[in-house]
């Protein structure tokens, strides 16, 4: 067996596939399951997608791929590449199928200049990458939860009843936190031109983050082809001063919200503030039951999460954690300098992933 280069009809062909086997992407979105495999892997901003797969008699044995983004390391602007929608057939694993295509995709990126290839894994994906050299990022990552609705929540736990007055009575206390300046933030359906201005100077405060202007924005969040979002934006005088990226979701006939995104002026907590006052304020207009996000615990915005009432939410038994691997076939200095830095600065959020 050969491993192919993915040609734009056989990307098709393999969303069709994914789509039968696993409910490829897992997620809603607008248009076919082929308008979203050309959403991601050719409508991509700054991107040339490497994808390889194995066939035999019209069925796909494995796929392995990477599309490729802007990161920031240190400030400097690389090309990366995210690993992605690694798949074997069930009757086929255990053969090396993944390696070999694992392979084929790393060395095509060291031909066309990526510079670090990173992936968000699975357990099952940390066990093969792993075996390749990838390496964990020093990143601990947190989730933390609003419950907007604590008389519902807490009826399922024990002592329910006395744990919901204690949250009620928490986030009363910690109101201020959320309060929003009147006409700062509003829905938009597309991200606005001048944002670039404001997301460069915030990425400014970190060593590692994937670098959001306005293309890619607008690539991300404003194409429902790639999933339903709400996009919340901060203004002053007409400016731009920052945004949060909102994905709903219903799991079990229970209704959350994802923050996503989120970029604001550090310098201005009314702005932090406003952005998730008002995302609060959306939820519970729209009968959300919790609002969840992951961030790295060290993030600056963590404290402002607290203060308007968020709370750190533990992973159940065998719940999937956030992680994220890299490495580099091309430049071992640029890995090098992530692994060893363990107080390592990073803005990087369920958006920059492709599990949404």
């Amino acid at each position: 067996m050969i491993a192919d280069r993915v040609s734009a009809d056989e990307g098709v062909r393999l969303a069709s596939f994914f789509k039968e086997v696993i409910n490829w992407p897992g997620f809603k979105h607008a248009g076919s399951t082929a308008d979203y495999w050309n959403w991601k892997y050719l409508h991509r901003p700054y991107s040339n997608s490497i994808g390889y797969a194995m066939w035999l008699n019209e069925e796909v044995l494995s796929h392995a791929s990477l599309v490729t983004s802007q990161l920031l390391v240190e400030n400097n602007i690389i090309t990366a590449g995210q690993m992605g929608d690694l798949y074997t057939h069930p009757d086929y694993r255990g053969k090396g199928l993944a390696e070999h295509l694992l392979s084929s995709v790393e060395n095509q990126a060291i031909l066309d200049d990526i510079k670090l290839i990173f992936a968000f894994p699975s357990e099952i994906g940390c066990m093969i990458i792993s075996k390749r050299g990838y390496k964990e990022l020093p990143i601990k990552f947190s989730q933390y939860r609003f419950i907007t609705d604590p008389s519902v929540f807490f009826k399922k736990v024990n002592f329910g009843s006395i744990k919901g007055l204690a949250y009620k009575a928490m986030t009363a206390a910690r109101a201020p936190g959320r309060k929003s300046i009147p006409n700062m933030v509003k829905e938009v359906a597309d991200i606005p031109e001048d944002i670039g201005n404001m997301t460069r100077e915030f990425e400014m405060n970190f060593e590692l983050c994937h670098r959001h202007d306005y293309q890619y924005l607008q690539w991300r969040y404003a194409n429902p082809t790639g999933g339903y979002f709400k996009i919340l934006v901060a203004t002053d005088n007409g400016t731009t001063v920052g945004i949060i990226v909102l994905r709903p979701y219903i799991a079990k006939g229970i209704h959350y919200m994802e923050i996503v995104d989120f970029m604001s002026d550090l310098n201005r907590p009314e702005i932090i503030r406003s952005l998730l006052g008002e995302s609060i304020a959306l939820a519970k207009k729209e009968g959300i039951s919790e609002i969840q996000t992951w961030i790295p615990s060290d993030h600056p915005f963590v404290s402002s999460l607290i203060q308007a009432g968020f709370i750190s939410r533990p992973l159940s038994a065998g719940e999937r954690g956030f992680r994220m691997f890299c490495h580099s076939r091309h430049d071992h200095d640029i890995v090098s300098k992530l692994l060893e830095n363990d107080s390592l600065k990073a803005h990087i959020m369920l958006g920059d992933t492709d599990w949404i």
